[in-house]
């Protein structure tokens, strides 16, 4: 990591080419004169950017003492995990699955049987409509049966 503040030659040349690169396409294609030479002078300065930036030397990272921070890594004192809880919940997750599962079974079977009932209710649905029509038939004989009594009461 860089110190805030301090200004990277490399770093500022890549900024610089890249600018002259970018106001070089700016000039090209708004058709104004020194754009090639703009674009000639700016990659220029990349490419020895890049050819410079190939030889730099990396910073290596700093490589912590956890020992210092965690005394138990270096006389082995340090207490495993425990893992019964890890596993009593796993334990208690397999048997509210299997329960939920269990439970899911039931419901598609009351469905189902739900289904059946509404298959039975519709079918008495059609009875009952076919018995109105019945009962309308039976009443209007009965009514051609009282106009004729009546006729015959008359006699």
């Amino acid at each position: 990591m860089k110190d805030k503040g301090k200004l990277s030659p490399i770093t500022f040349l890549y900024g610089f080419g890249a600018t002259v690169v970018l106001v070089g396409a700016m000039f090209k294609f708004l058709g104004w004169n020194y754009a090639n030479e703009m674009f000639v002078v700016g990659l220029s300065i990349e490419a020895l950017v890049f050819l410079v930036s190939a030889f730099e030397r990396t910073v290596e990272d700093k490589d912590y003492e956890w020992e210092n921070v965690f005394p138990q890594l270096n006389d082995g004192s340090g207490t495993t995990p425990d893992t019964n809880g890890y596993a009593q919940a796993m334990n208690e997750f397999g048997q509210t699955l299997s329960t939920l599962n269990r439970e899911m079974a039931e419901m598609g079977a009351a469905l189902k049987e739900m289904r059946n009932g509404m298959e039975k209710v519709g079918s008495l649905g059609s009875q009952i409509e076919e018995l109105s029509k019945e009962v309308s038939s039976y009443n209007g004989h009965l009514k051609q049966m009282n106009v004729k009594f009546q006729e015959l009461s008359k006699k």
